[in-house]
């Protein structure tokens, strides 16, 4: 079974990679790095797709920016579900023809019964109901393409428990899914996804407010070392700065020194 936190990280990594790569990756550069995972082809057919997309401005760079008035914040997130790429995905989503109830039950039971092949069908089905759902989890700094991708990964993820586990649903030899059973399978599908979301979000906002907390700090130590040194006509020193910051003294040596640092370039 794929280690769902080790697949995110070696994922993120790749995407950082692709990112930052002069020129295109190979599916088979791309391949390598998970190699020791085990996936199936349409599995790793879904990894490449969601790698070899386009490239888009990075989510945590817009929330590093996301510092700045609400209202540009949301002039962001407006310029971000305007990209091109995204609106394409959009079209091609909404032109997937919609299977029965019926023929959706056929396909959890094959997947049930252990064909991995049927992935990618099934993937079809979900794709309109993550859109849906990346929306409730969408703010002003976490976007909703990022939360798309997100969700269509975790669905690969809860896939890939799923296959071969038919006898956790009832289904004993040629035995099929009943309408509840099929309920329940789908809701533990969307559990996964909505688990896999809002821990990106909770990712994401956690950096920002982090990065808030050390702005912070970085304005009050300049406050207080212009008003101790109006006060006492010099440069305070550092413990006189954690004295009137109450911040520990080694966060204000960095912070000066950053300053210092900062002076000093051209």
């Amino acid at each position: 079974m794929v280690d769902k936190i080790t697949f995110m990280e070696t994922l993120h990594s790749v995407q950082e990679i692709v990112k930052a790569s002069s020129k295109p990756l190979t599916k088979e550069e791309i391949g390598s790095y998970f190699q020791d995972m085990e996936l199936s082809k349409e599995q790793q057919e879904m990894v490449y797709q969601f790698l070899l997309t386009p490239s888009k401005e990075t989510a945590q760079t817009e929330g590093k920016q996301g510092f700045q008035a609400e209202s540009k914040s949301q002039e962001k997130a407006k310029d971000k579900a305007k990209n091109p790429h995204f609106q394409m995905y959009l079209r091609e989503i909404a032109a997937v023809p919609s299977l029965t109830e019926e023929q959706q039950n056929i396909l959890y039971q094959r997947l049930l019964a252990g064909e991995e092949s049927v992935t990618e069908e099934i993937s079809g089905q979900w794709l309109k109901k993550i859109i849906h759902i990346a929306k409730e989890y969408a703010t002003a700094n976490v976007f909703l393409e990022d939360l798309v991708q997100e969700g269509n990964i975790s669905l690969l993820l809860a896939m890939k428990q799923l296959t071969g586990k038919g006898a956790e649903y009832g289904m004993e030899g040629a035995g099929k899914l009943d309408t509840a059973q099929q309920k329940r399978l789908e809701n533990h599908l969307e559990e996964l996804i909505r688990e896999g979301m809002q821990q990106y979000r909770q990712d994401l906002e956690g950096e920002a407010d982090s990065e808030n907390t050390i702005l912070a700090k970085v304005s009050l130590v300049y406050e207080a070392r212009k008003a101790l040194a109006k006060e006492n006509g010099t440069d305070p020193t550092v413990q006189e700065l954690c004295a009137y910051t109450r911040i520990p003294p080694e966060e204000i040596a960095d912070i000066l020194a950053l300053h210092e640092k900062a002076r000093e370039q051209p």
